[in-house]
């Protein structure tokens, strides 16, 4: 079995889809509706859904939720700092993290309209 897509609510679905192609790679294949669900995909196929959430029900999301992306170094990590602040976001904290023994160079940012978004390379220890 494979993961296929994923389908995220913001209330900005244009600004969240230029986030993704322009920071993470994906590539915008359809924006339906008056920017209200975009289909984006991934250089492996992987498909991001964005989607506006409904009128009565403002998009939330629990503490701890985010979409993570693994790369292969930790100079990884500090480029995509590096480029996340080029485009005008907060420069976001690189932190090393140990989790179930396993280490990790690890940022968090936000994409628009509070999607948690973190970016990490495990470390050897």
């Amino acid at each position: 079995m494979k993961l296929n897509h994923i389908n995220l609510c913001t209330e900005n679905v244009a600004e969240c889809a230029a986030f993704f192609e322009k920071l993470f790679g994906f590539h915008i294949v359809a924006i339906r509706g008056q920017n209200s669900f975009a289909v984006l995909v991934g250089a492996d196929g992987f498909a991001l859904n964005l989607m506006k959430p409904g009128k009565a029900t403002p998009a939330s999301y629990p503490d701890g939720f985010h979409v993570g992306f693994f790369v292969a170094t930790a100079d990884e990590v500090y480029a995509k700092q590096t480029e996340i602040a080029a485009a005008g976001f907060p420069l976001p904290d690189v932190k090393f993290l140990t989790r179930g023994g396993a280490a990790t160079t690890t940022l968090y940012c936000y994409a628009p309209g509070g999607i948690l978004v973190e970016v990490a390379a495990s470390v050897s220890v």
